[in-house]
């Protein structure tokens, strides 16, 4: 897998640092980066708004099934920090909700641009701030069949 970070502000390269060792979820974040950055690729190529829309909505079901799924191995591992990060998902939730509907609302170029690249950051920032706490204690408790990342 490649280890680099595209330079492009618009594009999201996966790499190890952004692996929880988990190969089953680190697959689930490979796939939500490969939307986000389908939903950025739409709109920088000013595609037709109903894709943009579609590409957006598929983020936000893929999102929900992802968090349903981690939030499930923590019932399973007995993660102490498992209500914490539920609720982090559900402020992650709400603010793609959130984007989505201003998204609707505006009709400019900027707030679609503004939206891609918000749904970026949302995503950069869970992964590296609350997913890795959670593979810290996976691999400390040997749960979750954790390879070294």
């Amino acid at each position: 897998m490649s280890s680099r970070v595209d330079s492009s502000p618009w594009r999201l390269e996966w790499s190890d640092a952004l692996s929880v060792g988990i190969p089953e979820i680190d697959v689930e974040h490979q796939r939500f980066i490969g939307l986000v950055n389908e939903l950025n690729e739409a709109i920088i190529g000013r595609l037709d708004l109903a894709v943009i829309k579609n590409r957006m909505q598929s983020i936000l079901e893929d999102a929900a099934a992802h968090f349903a799924h981690e939030e499930e191995l923590f019932r399973e591992w007995g993660y102490p920090e498992a209500s914490e990060h539920a609720m982090k998902h559900a402020q992650i939730t709400l603010a793609l909700h959130g984007i989505m509907t201003r998204f609707e609302r505006g009709g400019m170029e900027y707030e679609w641009i503004e939206a891609g690249l918000k749904v970026k950051e949302a995503l950069i920032e869970h992964l590296l701030a609350e997913d890795m706490k959670y593979r810290d204690y996976a691999q400390r408790t040997g749960l979750g069949r954790v390879n070294p990342a």
